[in-house]
Parts: structure tokens; sequence; C-alpha cells
């Protein structure tokens, strides 16, 4: 708002005359306007005097305040009657973010009389202040002649004043005591705010101490207090603020808008406009940060009065549907633009120079502030009104609730008497039934055992007959070497008790061994010695695994080897695993609190289904493979069972623990298996998972606890 009001300025005075008089200085402080002549040194290297020669042969324009952005240094041309008291004047740049400038005495030293420089940092100005300051040296009643070397990247608003070197020191006092006072109230604002949040949690107040958080900051940094109290030694960083602290302002106040209004209730279509206001201020904080310095100011100076016009617009809107806490924002709004406008007004000597229409800024700001907080203040009194109403009326509601169901309850209690005798009689049915259906619950797991147990006999004895038939196929020839050593034995002992010499005995020995091969034989004895053994210790792990799965302790809760269960579980399937490769990783022992017997049963069943999915699918191949992974993780166990069977299509994947359903054909299933292993799982507190794809195979995953509770219910 403030650059385009300096826009319409800077159309005004460019139509003025050349017409360059001394400014007459009568002792106070006057606003340099039309009394300047300037110039623009596009060869950047030009000295006073060849910038004074230029001036002269009217290559100069008349003074204005705003120059618009110039990557060249702008000369300014002043003449300075001083008709007051005083022969000690100050010359003042009321523009706190310029780079560098430098004050020349015309027909004096080529070297510029003062300077101050952005780089050099604030401590090493020669007159302190958030503005640049020379001193002038002026007799009283003379007329001198100087020339300002003004260079700086963002836009060129050239505002000068002339004062006493006392009246400017006091000036700048007053300054920095009333943006002291601002900073004051901002921080007031902001800790009285932070404390409201902390109390009601309200978002409004969030955004709300964010947005005065950076306008106070917004507003230090353009008057120069940021780089005067803190940044006086970090030049880049106060450039960077310039714009990237007032865009944070703006996106910060769009938040507070945006909430605080209820935009996106009231007005859908204008908060988009809203988001691109507030996008477009952090790309220009972006711009900024990567150093197109001048590019981030012009995109602010085009955010300003569009955005400013569009809050004014969804403020009336949105207070014209009946938001009444919308006015305090139309009014803080308000207040805040006239603050802007006066101090633009006030540059241009369009409104007199008073101490209300300097400071204007952080006035504005302050009062914004300050009724913006009133206006949150009254919109949470209006939201406990409103509640207090709507607690009123759910009282109310409540109160004729409970009449009703009062009487409701009278009625209710005739019917539930009357229906008190009906239930007592169905509760009987119903425990009969109970009861009937637990005893068929037993009758059909026991009939799932004992098919399950008849489908494995016929394994199992195949199984033990493999190596008692290889014990007695080796007895006959185990028989006919042992008589052959006998014979041998005798021949020898013949040959002790005849004559001869001992060299033919060793002869007629030698050709005994020859004859019945006694090197040969030896090894056949210990190959079918070995062969016995083997099948004696097959038959004896086929019994042990038998005599551990078929335990009879299943309604006992004991500590029993989860490993040894499932490794019975295999020797009992060993004959159905043909063609089928079993990769086992878990550990040599992991003892756990269980029902062994069930649990056993359970292993039986998920590996009966994974060898059927597996010669479904495979057919004779030798393909089919089972992986079992057993592992503890501190008081769980996970034991998974995978295998690359036919799998299970979702369908079939939801139903598979359900009584009764199967995809084996008739004959082949009872459906009673995997209800079985829900249960058994269920009894014992853990977790069964399944994953499966169809065509790829199936995943099992059982999750038990190494200790239950001791008073679990059976089955």
């Amino acid at each position: 708002m403030k650059k385009i009001i300096l826009f319409l300025s800077f159309l005004l005075t460019s139509m003025l005359s050349f017409g360059q008089k001394p400014i007459l200085f009568e002792g106070t402080k006057q606003l340099v306007f039309q009394q300047s002549i300037y110039f623009i040194d596009s060869s950047k290297v030009a000295g006073p005097n060849e910038v004074n020669q230029a001036i002269h042969e009217g290559k100069g324009f008349a003074g204005v305040l705003d120059l618009d952005y110039t990557k060249y240094p702008v000369w300014v041309y002043l003449k300075v009657l001083n008709k007051s008291k005083s022969n000690r004047l100050t010359i003042t740049i009321e523009n706190p973010l310029i780079d560098s400038a430098a004050l020349f005495l015309i027909n004096d030293s080529p070297l510029p009389y003062q300077q101050n420089y952005l780089g050099e940092g604030y401590k090493n100005r020669a007159l302190a202040g958030t503005y640049i300051r020379f001193n002038l040296p002026s007799e009283i009643g003379d007329t001198s002649t100087f020339l300002l070397k003004v260079s700086g990247t963002e836009q060129m608003l050239l505002p000068f004043s002339i004062q006493t070197e006392k009246e400017s020191l006091s000036s700048s006092m007053e300054r920095n005591l009333i943006y002291g006072i601002f900073i004051g109230v901002v921080l007031v604002m902001f800790f009285y705010n932070l404390f409201v949040f902390f109390s009601t949690r309200d978002q409004n107040y969030f955004y709300y101490i964010l947005y005065i958080l950076f306008i106070g900051l917004g507003q230090a940094t353009l008057s120069g207090h940021i780089y005067a109290l803190l940044l006086g030694d970090y030049a880049v960083l106060h450039k960077l603020s310039i714009v990237v602290l007032p865009a944070m302002s703006g996106v910060t106040a769009i938040l507070f808008i945006q909430h605080f209004l209820q935009v996106e209730k009231f007005e859908p279509k204008l908060n988009k406009a809203l988001w691109v206001v507030l996008v477009s201020y952090g790309l220009a904080a972006f711009v900024r940060i990567i150093g197109y310095h001048q590019i981030s100011a012009r995109m602010m100076d085009s955010i300003g009065l569009p955005g400013a016009a569009l809050v004014y617009i969804i403020a009336i809107r949105i207070y014209k549907k009946g938001v009444k806490s919308a006015i305090y924002f139309i009014i803080a709004w308000t207040v805040f633009i006239i603050g802007v406008a006066l101090f633009v007004l006030r540059n241009f000597g369009l409104v007199p120079l008073t101490p209300i229409t300097t400071y204007t800024l952080p006035f504005g700001a302050a009062i914004e502030v300050a009724l913006l907080s009133f206006a949150l203040a009254n919109k949470i009194n209006t939201l406990q009104s409103e509640k207090s109403e709507k607690e009123k009326e759910v009282m109310i509601a409540m109160l004729e609730n409970e009449r009703l169901v009062r009487e409701q309850n009278e009625i209710l209690e005739h019917k539930v008497k009357e229906r008190t005798t009906e239930l007592y009689q169905s509760n009987n049915q119903l425990s009969e039934a109970i009861t009937n259906l637990r005893n068929t619950q037993t009758q059909l797991i026991e009939q799932e055992k004992m098919a399950s147990l008849g489908q494995l006999t016929a394994g199992i004895a195949h199984e033990i007959n493999n190596p008692i038939n290889f014990v007695t196929s080796n007895i006959s020839p185990l028989k006919r070497d042992i008589k052959m050593l006998t014979d041998l034995i005798h021949a020898l002992e013949e040959q002790v008790g005849l004559e001869g010499s001992i060299e033919e005995k060793k002869a007629k020995i030698e050709s005994l061994k020859e004859e019945i091969d006694y090197e040969y034989l030896q090894e056949e004895l210990g190959f079918l010695l070995k062969g016995i053994d083997d099948g004696a210790h097959r038959t004896s792990e086929i019994v042990k695994g038998l005599r551990i799965f078929a335990r009879q302790d299943e309604d006992a809760l004991l500590e029993a080897d989860l490993i040894e269960g499932i490794n019975s579980t295999l020797v009992i399937l060993n004959n159905q695993l043909a063609g089928i490769k079993i990769e086992k990783d878990m550990p040599t022992h992991l003892p756990i609190q269980c029902y062994p017997g069930k649990l056993n049963q359970v292993f039986l069943n998920l590996l009966s289904n994974a060898i059927y999915a597996i010669h479904e699918r495979h057919k004779d191949s030798e393909n089919g493979l089972i992986i079992i992974k057993v592992e503890q993780q501190e008081d769980d166990v996970f034991i998974k069972l995978e295998d690359n069977g036919t799998g299970m299509s979702e369908e079939v994947k939801n139903k598979v623990f359900e009584p009764f359903f199967t995809t084996k054909p008739v004959g082949d299933g009872t459906g009673l298996g995997m209800s079985i292993v829900f249960k058994t799982i269920e009894m014992h507190h853990g977790k069964i998972k399944v994953e499966s794809q169809l065509g790829k195979g199936t995943s099992f995953e059982i999750i038990l606890k190494k200790s239950i509770n001791q008073t679990s219910k059976n089955v």
C-alpha cells in the first residue's frame, strides 16, 4: 500500500520543473521535497565535480522521493540557506534501508567529507542512529552547496530532513523511544496472548502470536532497529531480513485471517485466493534468500495492494454473513492502513509534520495488534456464551429425555416381568441345547482325530516296515558269513594239530583265506551289522516320535519341548513327504507351557494341509518345499509354516477357520481340522495369521506365550 501511494506521488512530482532554489532553514525540522536536484550516474564512476558540472548543464531532474529500484548511484544536489541560530546543522536520510551514502562539499576537497557504508557495520557510523545522518558545515546566514551520493539495492526512497544538530539528536532519541514503546507493546501482547494460548489451546491464538512476532520483527527491520540492535555486524543477514521478515508477517497474517474469520467455511473461493497470496509471500522470501534482492522486493510490492484489498473484501463479506468478530478485524486493519497512508503523505508534505504523522507506522501497527487481541477475546467470549446456551439447551433436552425414560422404564418394567418367565423357560432349553452341542462338538473333534490317525496308520506301518525289512534282509547273509568264519576257525584248528613246517602251515592258512575271500567277508560283515543297527535305530525313532505325538496328557497344562513336538510330527508324516524338501530354522530345544497333545494336533493339521496342497500343485515332481521357522522374542514364541502349494483365494482364506469348511473332495476331509487349530491356539491365548496367494503358496504364523495362565479353560 505504501509503495502504491509513493508511486502516485512520483507521477505528481515528475511534472514539476527544475527551478532550484536554496532550502531556507529557519531552525525547525524541514523535509526536503522539491528543493533538490537528482542525477543518476549510469557510469558508476563519476566524481563530485563531474556530477556538479552535469547538473549545471541541465542533466539532472527535480527532487522526488521515490526513484524506484536502480543499480546506479544517485547524486542529490542541495543548496541550504542557514537562517537559524546555529551553525551546526544535520541532514538525515529517513530511509534505514540505504546501503551507503557519502556527503561532498562543492568547491572543496574532491574526497568525501563524510560517508556511511552498510558493510562497515553499525558501530562504525559517525553519527549513531537507525537513519544515516551527516553534519552540514553551514555558517549562520550563508548559503552552502552539497552533493549526496546514495546507493542501495532496495527501492531508492529518499526523504531528506534538515535539523539542528541538537534537534537531530533529540529526534533520534525520540524515534528510538517510540519504537521502544512499540516493541514493548508487541512483546506484552505476544506474551499475553501466548499465556492465553496455553490456557485455552485455541488455534486462533497460535497463529496470532506468530503474527504478532513477525509483524513486530518486520516493523523493527524496516525501521532499522533490528540492524542497529542485533545485526549491526552482519550486513548480509540484514539484507535478507528486509524482505524475509515482512514476508513472514504476511504469511502468518494470512494464516491468522483464515482461522479467525473462518474463511474456508464462509468464503471457500476467496480462501483459495488467500492461499495464492500466502504462497506469493513465501516465494518472495525464498527469492530473497537465494540472492535476487530486486525481484523479491518487486514481488512484495506487487502483493501488497491486492492482498490488502482481498482481505478487506473477505472481512466485509463475512461480517455481512453475521460474523460479528469480523468488525473488529476490519477496524484494526483500517487503522493499520491509515497509519501507512499518513506516513507516506507526510513524506510528500501533503499532511503537516507532527509527532502523530511521523510515527503513524508503529502507532498503527501497535493499535492493530491491540484491537486484534480484543477481537480474539471477544470471539472467545462469544464462543463461551454460545457454549453456555448450547449447554442449557442440552440440559433441557436431558431433563426431557429423563422424563421420557422414566415413563418408558415403567412400561418396560411391566414387560420385563412378563418376559422373565419366558426367558427362564428359554434359558433352560438353551442350557440343554448347549450341553448337547458341547457333546456333539467333543464327538466331532474325536472323530477328526481318529480320521487323522486312520490316515496316518498305513504310513506309520510302512515307515516301521521298511527298517524292519532292512534288518530281516540282512540276517541271512549275516548267518552265511558267520558260518564261513566258523569254518575258517575249524580249519585253522586242524592245521595246528598237523605236522609240518610253519611256512607250510602259513601257506595253507593263506590258501583258506583266499578261498573264502576273507577281506571282503570282513567288509560285508561290517556293512550288514551297520544296516541292522540303522534299521533298529530308525524303528526306535519312529516309535519314540509316535509316543511323543500320541501322548495322553492332552488336558494337562505342562512344560513341553516345542521343537520335540514339531520333529515328532514330521516323523509321523515322513511317509507323505516324498518329493518335498523340509527346511528348518529353529533352535535345538524350546520349552514352553502348553497342552502338548493338542499342540501336536495343530502341527499335524497344518503340515497335512501343506503336504496336500503341494501334491495338488506339483504332483509327483520333487519341487515341493515346506519351511518351518521358530524363534523366540522375549516372552513370545513365533512359529511360521510356509509351503509352495496351490495357495488360497481371498474368499477361501476368509473361511479357512470356519467349522466344516473344506476345499478337499468328499471323503478326503471333514472340514474340522483348521477349526480345531484355531480353537487350540485360542485356548493357548495365542494368535494365528494366514497369508496366501493363489498358485504360489500359503504361510501360517502362530504366536504363543512361553507361559500361559494356569487357570486356562480346556476346549
